[in-house]
């Protein structure tokens, strides 16, 4: 079916729009088109673009309809006629059921477009192995033959070759064998797999073993992070998965480590936005709905476990391996905050960019699956018996907006050791969720380069808007940072998560005339500089 098929009333004039915010109401015309939901009112000026994607739900009662979208916003418009609100609400509703493959083709005519990223895995590859000869850079994985959710160059350990590869990706659940993922100066390393496929019967692989210990000099010991419970652990042997036995990797030292699925994630943020949608209620009722959500102690739990990896390797000097069972959300999550945690470069706007392309993007986690829809779709899946809107919400998380949340954390905590500014994690939420760019496409690298969209690259776009991301208060340090974890420590994004409650305008305002001020002090200060050094050097002339 064509996209213009899908949209019984491309235009209506006579629409009320109310939202985001309370205050905010305007009445003009509303267009449906293929990729967009455009509002406009030239009597009030005001434009208002949604993209299809960044819808979530659609709610229709008589003649009004409700928008609910992945950025947690609230969008109402009121029809003339209810007839004209139930075309509207099922032009919608079938526009954002549409397969991602087909609405980014459709928006996006030049396919043969190929996926570029400034950061490819050749040169990712070859800045890991630099330097160190215990490391290489193997094909076995080219044509992604070995795992499909792994690119197609990776880091491994050098006395290992491709056959025992080959081996351990058998040992390992969809084939994601161990791979490298930092080394730190201190000479321990920090690699990433999935669950060994140990079964009941307690199955071994010595091939597995073998690149695993071979991580290890001498005498030396590491530690196997283990992101599920040791329920969850020993309940997946049942299921043909598990951990590593003692007996066969005794240098290697397994931690438990519970972080919830990324279902769990969802459902709680549905809680969470659900209390921070609530303007009327009492202090004492709100605080226990941010409680009842949880989410502040997810975010907690994981901040928590990053640190014991960070420990791990720079206080110990112990090599680290984390898994889980697939291996794409938890584990990452860990991999890439203990990483900000260690090394500064990941705390620069470039740094961090290639953090997010190596541990997320290339590494396989399943951005389409897993923004498919949003906490209002998981809010409505849970209370509905509808088949459809169950395998809609089938699959969907909130993993990678915990992840940025956990880096605002550490961000709030030392807001002068990041070069980049909170708005840009703000904006790396929205574009993971929908975009122009295409960047966040697909599940894995290889959606994106057998399946190319033709959409431009989110990292060129930010390198055009450096200004609005750039953090005034960036003091260069080549320290670790220690985030606390303590409760009291831990707060609420208040601009994700309230941003559509409570109108931040002024708030926003004032902050951009305190960065406008710091900046200008920055630049004063460095013109002192300039006219001292001057002064010194005339008066050495003269002498």
């Amino acid at each position: 079916m064509e996209f213009a098929d899908k949209i019984r009333i491309p235009k209506l004039n006579g629409v009320t729009m109310r939202g985001p915010h309370v205050s905010n109401t305007s009445t003009g015309t509303l267009v449906i088109t293929g990729h967009h939901l455009i509002f406009s009112s030239r009597s009030e000026d005001v434009e208002l673009w949604i993209l299809n994607r960044n819808i979530d739900i659609v709610e229709r009662k008589l003649n009004t309809i409700t928008l609910k979208c992945k950025d947690f916003r609230i969008i109402v418009f009121d029809m003339p006629y209810i007839e004209q609100a139930t075309s509207v609400a099922a032009s919608i509703e079938s526009l954002i059921m549409t397969e991602e493959a087909d609405y980014v083709h459709h928006m996006f005519s030049n396919k043969n477009n190929e996926y570029r990223s400034p950061f490819n895995v050749q040169s990712q590859c070859e800045q890991l192995v630099a330097g160190d000869s215990m490391w290489r850079i193997s094909q076995v994985n080219k044509s992604y033959r070995v795992c499909n959710t792994y690119p197609e160059l990776t880091v491994v350990p050098s006395n290992v070759d491709d056959t025992m590869l080959i081996a351990s990706a058998k040992f390992r659940q969809n084939g994601r064998f161990p791979v490298l993922s930092y080394r730190h100066e201190k000479g321990s390393v920090l690699m990433r797999s999935s669950q060994p496929l140990v079964g009941s019967s307690s199955k071994r692989c010595k091939q597995d073993e073998r690149v695993i210990n071979s991580v290890l000099g001498p005498g030396k010991r590491g530690y196997i992070i283990d992101t599920r419970s040791v329920a969850n652990a020993t309940n997946a042997k049942a299921r043909g998965g598990g951990f590593e036995m003692e007996a066969h990797y005794p240098q290697w030292r397994r931690v438990n480590s519970a972080l919830e699925r990324h279902n769990v994630l969802l459902d709680s943020l549905s809680k969470l936005i659900e209390a921070c949608n609530d303007t009327t209620c009492t202090i004492e009722r709100w605080l226990n709905k941010l409680n009842g959500s949880e989410w502040l102690s997810h975010v907690k739990d994981t901040l928590n476990a990053a640190c014991l990896v960070a420990q791990c390797l720079n206080k110990e000097r112990a090599s680290v391996l984390v898994h889980g069972s697939e291996s794409t959300d938890a584990t990452l999550v860990l991999i890439s905050l203990t990483q900000l945690i260690l090394n500064p470069e990941c705390r620069t706007i470039v740094g961090f960019e290639s953090l997010i392309e190596r541990e997320w993007l290339q590494a396989g986690h399943p951005f389409e699956t897993r923004h498919k829809s949003g906490c209002y779709n998981a809010a409505r899946s849970k209370g509905s018996s509808s088949s459809s809107s169950k395998i809609f919400h089938h699959g969907s998380g909130a993993t990678f907006l915990l992840f940025l949340d956990c880096t605002w954390q550490i961000h709030n905590q030392f807001p002068c050791c990041f070069q980049f500014s909170t708005n840009f994690l703000s904006s790396l939420v929205d574009h993971s969720y929908c975009s122009d760019f295409s960047t966040f496409y697909g599940n894995c690298e290889s959606d994106r380069k057998n399946n190319p969209c033709g959409k431009p690259n989110l990292w060129s776009h930010f390198d055009q808007k450096i200004d609005e991301i750039i953090n005034p208060l960036y003091l260069p340090t080549n320290n670790v940072i220690w985030p606390s974890v303590a409760p009291f420590s831990i707060e609420l994004w208040r601009d994700m998560y309230l941003r559509w409650s409570i109108d931040q305008t002024h708030q926003k305002k004032y902050k951009k005339s305190i960065d406008d001020l710091i900046k200008r002090n920055k630049e004063l200060k460095v013109l002192a500089t300039k006219l001292r050094n001057e002064t010194q050097e005339s008066g050495n002339k003269s002498t």
